[in-house]
């Protein structure tokens, strides 16, 4: 690995909150031309050599066989409680230990990714192992829930269960976690809500075919060596077969190149002294923390996710109690909720190249809001919430969710700037598990409070969504990229920024315009990484 330096006049650090994709910034390709120009403006111009980003592929895989292993499960999930012999009322730990995992793998394996990356001396190697560790998880949670129906004991088999849901939400949390860290450090800040959705878009798919994939096998009812493989334990195989071909593909097909924030910069020996006294120069100074934007994130983030984990959690009982509805009645509801969030998410893709992302953020809670409104009965007045209203507010929250996500999740990368998101995207995938494991739990119990009444529930949401509203607009302006925080007047003191991440390394940006005496025309320095 060689770094060159060519300029005119002297040396010129580089600072990564202007240009991160020289020093480990979004990149996508193996070879990135900086050209850094000192004019009025301080203009950046970044030429990327291609476009195609080759880590797509394996995470669309990744992502597709996910979200289809976990709604390939729910169905058949009662189900296969009664065959081990548990009662239902343990239906909802078994639940819950999956978004717990989730929680536990994305905070951990988030921190892992972050300390891999930065630590293993192999490029590429960090990330690979870090997505890798996620697949022998799930490897290992799938082949507990499988086995789980071959245990006579009941006790060990319906343990066997939950902790093997426990290590399948382990996997998809970090899953989530590394890629989204990966995507983040790899495309340009611009269009991190663009790629989000483009991910966002496989997920939805999964989701919507997992059953379809699933109904496949519901007529399975053989043993072979004295194993017994239905309808209720099929998925289990399933899912197996698919995080094997995720590991597989994985270790054949992604090579972590593209994540460069905890790359090592080899030097020219000329230059190497003075760039290594500058970075310690800069790693003793503090730079701004965005922790307004961060915190405001998170909580969005969080309310988007209570009110989709109330809608997934609730849904079904409620419209079986409500409106006496068949289970074919059920099952076109979720279907058509699927295609909403299919057609929402590939819309977001293409929307957000000409709306901003702050714009989208304040719709996404506006849409959320105005859904949650209509689906509170008014005591005293109603005994039954209309269907109209049902399903009207039922589709608005099915909207809001994948525009909030997406866009958060992209702002949020934005927000953190040009250094190794693995914690922090573990933190906020971590926050968004948690409404996932207490939903089943306080939703039901909110309405039974009020014999399944819906305007408790739904008044929560929709104060969630209006103090969402609210700190939107009085933090909106924290919600910009690093590079535009640091140069607002209170953060102008700092020239160079740390936050509670390691930074990049050759962090140090110009204060003033360097021309030439006498001449209008601006020094150029120009910056070429070579593999």
């Amino acid at each position: 690995m060689d770094f060159t330096i060519n300029e005119n006049e002297s040396t010129k650090l580089i600072d990564p909150t202007s240009a991160p994709g020289v020093l480990g910034g979004y990149g996508g390709t193996s070879i990135a031309n900086v050209q850094m120009k000192t004019n009025q403006s301080d203009r950046i111009d970044i030429d990327q050599s291609a476009q195609f980003h080759s880590w797509l592929m394996p995470f669309f895989v990744n992502i597709f066989l996910a979200c289809a292993s976990f709604s390939i499960v729910v169905p058949s999930l009662a189900p296969y409680l009664l065959q081990i012999g548990a009662p239902l009322a343990f239906l909802p730990w078994v639940v819950s230990s999956y978004s717990i995992g989730e929680m536990v793998g994305s905070a951990t394996i988030g921190l892992f990714y972050e300390h891999a990356t930065k630590t293993c001396r192999v490029e590429g190697r960090g990330p690979r192992i870090s997505l890798l560790l996620c697949s022998c998880l799930g490897i290992i949670g799938s082949a507990m829930y499988a086995a789980a129906g071959w245990i006579e004991d009941r006790t060990i088999a319906r343990h066997c269960l939950l902790f093997g849901r426990f290590l399948q939400g382990t996997w998809t949390g970090g899953q989530q976690a590394v890629e989204q860290a990966y995507l983040s450090a790899a495309v340009h800040p611009s269009t991190k809500v663009e790629y989000t959705a483009t991910l966002s878009t496989c997920s939805v798919l999964g989701f919507v075919m997992g059953p379809s994939i699933g109904a496949v096998f519901c007529q399975i009812d053989t043993t072979i060596h004295g194993l017994n493989f239905n309808a209720n334990n099929a998925p289990a195989f399933l899912i197996l077969v698919a995080v094997v071909i995720m590991f597989l593909q994985t270790l054949l097909f992604f090579d972590g190149k593209d994540d460069r924030t905890g790359a090592t910069i080899t030097e020219n020996a000329s230059t190497s002294r003075k760039i290594t006294s500058d970075i310690s120069e800069v790693n003793k100074q503090k730079r701004p923390f965005n922790t307004t934007g961060v915190a405001m994130s998170v909580f969005i983030f969080l309310v988007h996710y209570y009110s989709f984990a109330v809608q997934e959690t609730i849904t079904t009982p409620m419209v079986i109690r409500l409106y006496q509805w068949s289970p074919v009645e059920i099952n076109v509801l979720f279907a058509g909720a699927g295609m909403i969030s299919l057609i929402t998410s590939f819309s977001v893709r293409y929307i957000s190249r000409h709306v901003q992302d702050q714009t989208l953020l304040i719709l996404s809670i506006l849409i959320g809001l105005v859904g949650s409104i209509l689906l509170i009965d008014i005591p005293h007045f109603e005994t039954v919430l209309p269907v109209w209203r049902f399903l009207t507010g039922f589709s608005l929250i099915t909207m809001a969710f994948p525009v909030g996500r997406n866009v958060v999740l992209g702002l949020f990368g934005n927000i953190l700037g040009p250094v190794n998101q693995g914690r922090w995207m573990g933190v906020i995938i971590a926050v968004s598990a948690l409404p996932r494991a207490l939903g089943p739990f306080l939703a039901l119990e909110a309405l039974e409070a009020v014999n399944w009444r819906t305007w408790l529930e739904f008044g929560f949401c929709s104060i969630f969504f209006v103090c969402a509203f609210i700190g939107t607009m009085e933090t909106i302006d924290t919600f910009v990229p690093y590079s535009d925080f640091v140069k607002q007047p209170d953060s102008e003191e700092s020239e160079i920024s740390t936050s509670p991440m390691p930074s990049p390394v050759l962090v140090r940006r110009h204060s003033t315009r360097m021309k030439h005496a006498g001449s209008s025309s601006s020094k150029e320095t120009l910056f070429t990484y070579h593999d």
